[in-house]
């Protein structure tokens, strides 16, 4: 169950570094913060930590501030995710010697350290990106109109990539949206789909699926034949989602196909859940009317009966809750899959995809902070990442369930399902003549 928190495992934090500008010495060792790892700015209230982890235990101890924890308290803390929650981030200051008597109450006011801000200050503008055909870089021009400090000249080259980055997986989801109301024919096999072009990048095959098919204007329960074709459909969709992620793109096949498997429990989840129509709290809608609820499913295996419950309880309450927005969907949801201790996934890759989920992380957050202001995007960029334990969750319980329903034949999965959930024999294509997604 260690793999439920290791799914925000940072693999970006290097534990030395070497700096060779400090005089009277060759090289000299940084020293990293206890809390979250990211760099130290030097020994505050008794431990080397970074300025980020100093005021936020200052602030809590000055306000007086008392945090819960939703998930029992173990929740990670590094530079990546020391935002997510605060009970856990308060007490990993405290566990590594942090001491509240330290703080003089006259010295150092709340609030950044002006000298070792590493981005431009942000203000809260909210309701910035109102406009669904308004560029976030465009977004950001707005909310620094008047001052010449928040310009977004002034942001860095890499900053400006990971805010593109961000609006490019908006755009992507939108495609995505509109070509999930559509049908997909089903292709040869798993690996023909991850060679072929992205068909999101097509015109021809997005104006031939612009037009919806399906509709939720007769509902119905589900069957069983509903389940295995959205099922499909959606990992469809999760092949050409990825393509259009550039530090998925440039893997190697067998990465490639590790962090598929790695995510097909759980994306198909995902998007029934933000995209079913809301038809009440405990109901989700397919794209074709056919909906489950609570009610008992007796033909299927206990482990899906859980799943669902999971889905609507965990899943799609707290999303409805925070009414989370298509940037935030489509972030949250690129995050979750670039996944660095997906399993298979060779150690020669960790680091880029573990370099792409941060790219992404820096984006949603500055996303947040521009709409909602600081201290309400710190509260929400918890909780939705947060929302991956969930994700964790869910994917080590239904593994062994997929695996024993196969086994005893309580569903029938098709040869693209099993390639897809259990894996390929023979991962080296024939690449002479890839099929095309129609």
């Amino acid at each position: 169950m260690a793999s439920l928190f290791s799914f925000f495992k940072n693999e970006l934090a290097v534990s030395w570094r070497m700096n060779a500008n400090t005089p009277g010495s060759s090289s000299q060792v940084e020293e990293l913060c206890l809390v979250c790892n990211d760099i130290s700015t030097g020994y505050h209230y008794g431990v080397p930590s970074c300025n980020g982890c100093k005021t936020f235990f200052r602030r809590t101890i000055m306000k007086k501030q008392t945090f819960v924890c939703q998930y029992e308290g173990k929740c990670p803390v590094d530079k990546s995710i020391r935002c997510a929650c605060r009970h856990c981030r308060f007490e990993k200051c405290l566990s590594v010697g942090m001491d509240r008597n330290a703080i003089q109450q006259n010295r150092d006011p709340i609030g950044y350290t002006k000298r070792t801000r590493r981005y431009p200050p942000v203000k809260s503008v909210p309701q910035i990106y109102s406009k669904p055909d308004m560029s976030l870089a465009s977004s950001i021009a707005i909310a620094n109109q008047g001052s010449p400090q928040q310009s977004v000249n002034e942001m860095t080259p890499e900053q400006l990539a990971e805010d593109q980055l961000l609006t490019s997986l908006k755009d992507t989801e939108e495609k995505l949206a509109i070509v999930r109301s559509s049908h997909l024919e089903m292709g040869k096999s798993l690996i023909d789909y991850i060679l072929q072009p992205c068909a999101f990048n097509e015109s021809t095959f997005m104006r031939k699926h612009a037009t919806p098919i399906h509709n939720t204007d007769n509902m119905r329960r589900v069957e069983q034949a509903d389940y295995q074709y959205w099922h499909e459909q959606d990992w469809i969709l999760m092949i050409e989602w990825a393509k259009t992620i550039p530090f998925y793109e440039v893997l190697p096949l067998p990465d490639k196909l590790a962090l598929l498997r790695h995510s097909s429990i759980t994306y198909p989840s995902l998007l029934q859940c933000f995209y079913s129509p809301d038809k009440g709290p405990d109901t989700i809608v397919f794209p074709n009317g056919a909906f489950f609820d609570r009610a008992p499913e007796p033909h299927r295996p206990a482990g899906f009966q859980r799943k669902k419950f999971q889905m609507l309880d965990q899943l799609m309450r707290p999303m409805r809750k925070m009414e989370i927005d298509t940037y935030e969907f489509a972030a949250a949801k690129t995050i979750f899959f670039l996944n660095p201790d997906a399993d298979d996934v060779s150690s020669d890759v960790k680091m880029q995809i573990s370099e792409g989920r941060s790219s992404v992380t820096n984006a949603l957050y500055r996303y947040m902070v521009k709409k909602r202001g600081a201290e309400e995007a710190a509260d929400r960029f918890g909780r939705l990442l947060l929302l991956g334990t969930v994700i964790a969750t869910m994917a080590v319980e239904m593994k062994e369930t997929v695996v024993v329903a196969d086994f005893f034949g309580q569903i029938q999965f098709s040869q693209f399902a099993k390639e897809l959930l259990f894996g390929i024999k023979k991962e080296i294509p024939d690449v002479s003549s890839p099929t095309v997604l129609t």
